[in-house]
């Protein structure tokens, strides 16, 4: 459409091939231009979606890593408070033990009756040695 409007306005056919072809320059130069305007746009585009992307995969990692330390948390707290009871129940059943061992084995603190028997067994043992030592001195002695 170009060629035929150059005929019909008189140009020579050097003059119609040098215009087209400076045409068809300009039209790649432009082409050329508006490609790199494009890749320009759609790389400036592309950084921003990565970007973006990049900071919601990290938002999501903080998030999932902080859940995943309150479970690990509230598992080792389980854990923990299990094997505190666990020992908890040892330790009892080992003073129980002890307690039942002491008991059976404590000599129970004499009773009233009982002191008062002794000592009169001991006054009278004292006694009696006495008597032995006079008598013993008497037929002994001077």
């Amino acid at each position: 459409m170009a060629v035929q409007q150059l005929r019909e306005a008189g140009f020579s056919e050097d003059q119609q091939a040098a215009l087209t072809t400076a045409l068809l320059r300009v039209l790649a130069l432009w082409t050329q231009q508006a490609t790199r305007g494009d890749l320009h746009a759609e790389q400036q585009a592309l950084a921003q979606r990565l970007a973006q992307q990049l900071d919601t995969l990290r938002e999501d990692t903080r998030r999932d890593i902080g859940h995943r330390a309150d479970a690990l948390r509230e598992d080792m707290c389980r854990e923990v408070g299990q094997h505190t009871e666990a020992l908890r129940k040892e330790m009892r059943s080992a003073f129980a033990q002890q307690a039942d061992l002491l008991h059976t084995t404590h000599i129970a603190p004499p009773r009233r009756r009982d002191v008062l028997l002794w000592l009169i067994t001991a006054l009278l043992g004292i006694t009696a040695v006495g008597v032995i030592l006079l008598v013993v001195s008497r037929f002994v002695g001077p």
